[in-house]
């Protein structure tokens, strides 16, 4: 059983300062997009219409629901540690750690593809001159994890001022590049509607693993909710600002760098490059190689800051190792979290981009399911939510944001959500006409790691314990 002095021993001396909202809208625009880059694969595999639609359509059946969720979660429940602890509150220890473990498991993979990313784009930059081994391409993605994770070190305020300027570096190149191939338009960005060798069906599947990576991250940032000023009131904003600005990110130039060429079927990874080469020449080239690095950065700093928070709150409930909880006395930052986070890291950069697309959407599909079971339950305990919306607090007195539906309402809005989970999970184990034994392993693997770390960290946790005389 946890005191309020336990509690207070992680805490710094001298708080640090608290992110602001106009901080926030760019950290949760950035842990979820930051640019159009990584979605490229999606074109080649289901096809320039299929790919478009789901682009367009998955912010409103797939992000929409989540970022509500979320927003109504955190305004009612502004708590560090976001997901895990609302999963905790409607279920209890068991179901909040599995919750918390599935969704730092996925932050672990994305980051992974984010640090992945970067070197293959660092790769093609350098490639006229220099040719990278697969070692020296390790190398690249591992001194960026601990780049990042510098910063991360620094604090949250540090994060959000450098995620800013981040942003706004990524959106030049895509600028350019979606305003010259608008003007050079000479083909349908809709045709072939999809991939012929794979049918409408198998072109759907193929790209959903990387359409629902690419949409999700909404509730990342959530577990830092104590490091943010009024966090009641930003979350919501930051959540309504977030998604059109991904949503349009991705439209837009996929659109655009459609329209100007038609050679679809070589979309691969770090297309957007080729892209940018054949639209506006060596200078927009440079120019988009030079945002796919930022772009990576950005994602993977902003990711580590919700991933690194994530093990600290597990440990003050005695979930994790105590070692978790330790915390800098100037920053606030959880220093053992961020160290074994950067460590898992280094090793998973060792694989490649799509399996770990595949295996970020099998484990956060699972953890949304959560999110959405904490959100129904905790609305269903109205008299939990009604003390929260009438205490006191700093937005002084106001009521806190609240999805505009009933029950009824809020679950007929996460229905295609929970559709669209089932697809993403049976297509992670039957996709190219088969069943892939390997993969469906691994997640069995996966899933299995959540009951056998809690009962193993719990009892590592009972025989640290004081015993009594």
């Amino acid at each position: 059983m946890s005191t309020p002095a336990a509690g207070q021993e992680r805490r710094p001396q001298a708080a640090p300062r608290k992110a602001g909202t106009f901080q926030l809208v760019f950290m949760v625009y950035s842990v979820i997009c930051s640019g159009a880059y990584g979605l490229e694969q999606m074109v080649s595999k289901s096809g320039p219409g299929m790919a478009m639609l789901s682009l367009i359509v998955l912010p409103l059946i797939w992000a929409l629901p989540l970022t509500m969720a979320c927003a109504e979660l955190t305004a009612l429940y502004p708590v560090e540690g976001g997901y895990y602890r609302w999963a905790r509150m409607a279920f209890g220890d068991f179901t909040g750690y599995i919750c918390g473990w599935l969704v730092w498991l996925a932050n672990l993979a994305t980051n992974a593809t984010f640090a992945v990313l970067f070197a293959n784009y660092f790769t093609e930059w350098i490639r006229p001159w220099i040719s990278l081994t697969d070692l020296e391409h390790w190398l690249v993605a591992v001194v960026l994890i601990w780049g990042v994770t510098w910063l991360n070190y620094r604090g949250i305020r540090l994060v959000g001022a450098t995620s800013v300027v981040f942003t706004i570096l990524i959106f030049l190149p895509f600028f350019f590049m979606t305003l010259l191939g608008l003007l050079q338009w000479k083909f349908n960005p809709f045709v072939p509607v999809y991939n012929p060798a794979q049918g409408m069906g198998g072109s759907f599947l193929a790209g959903l693993a990387i359409a629902i990576w690419l949409y999700s991250g909404y509730e990342k940032l959530t577990t830092n909710a104590a490091e943010v000023e009024n966090p009641s009131r930003a979350f919501p904003i930051a959540l309504a600002f977030a998604l059109p600005m991904t949503a349009g990110s991705y439209i837009i130039p996929t659109f655009a760098a459609l329209a100007a060429g038609d050679n679809w079927t070589g979309w691969k990874e770090s297309y957007f490059m080729d892209a940018a080469h054949q639209i506006g020449g060596p200078v927009l080239l440079i120019g988009m190689a030079a945002g796919g690095l930022v772009s990576n950065a950005c994602l993977l700093m902003v990711t580590i800051l919700g991933q690194s928070r994530l093990p600290m709150v597990l440990a003050e409930d005695g979930s994790f190792p105590r070692a978790f909880k330790r915390i800098h006395p100037r920053f606030g930052t959880p220093t053992v979290s961020l160290f074994v986070g950067s460590l898992c890291l280094s090793g998973l950069v060792l694989f490649k981009f799509d399996y770990l697309a595949t295996l970020f959407t099998f484990v956060q599909v699972l953890a949304y399911l959560f999110i959405y079971a904490s959100l129904l339950k905790l609305r269903w305990k109205t008299a939990g939510v009604q003390a929260v919306q009438t205490a006191p607090g700093p937005e002084g007195g106001r009521r806190p944001f609240r999805i505009p539906f009933g029950m009824a309402g809020v679950t007929v809005m996460i229905l295609p959500s929970l559709v669209l989970a089932l697809f993403a999970i049976a297509g992670g184990v039957w996709h190219d006409g088969g069943f892939d034994r390997e993969q469906a392993f691994w997640e069995a693997v996966v899933l299995a790691s959540g009951p056998v770390t809690f009962v193993l960290f719990r009892w590592w946790a009972s025989r640290r314990q004081p015993t009594r005389a």
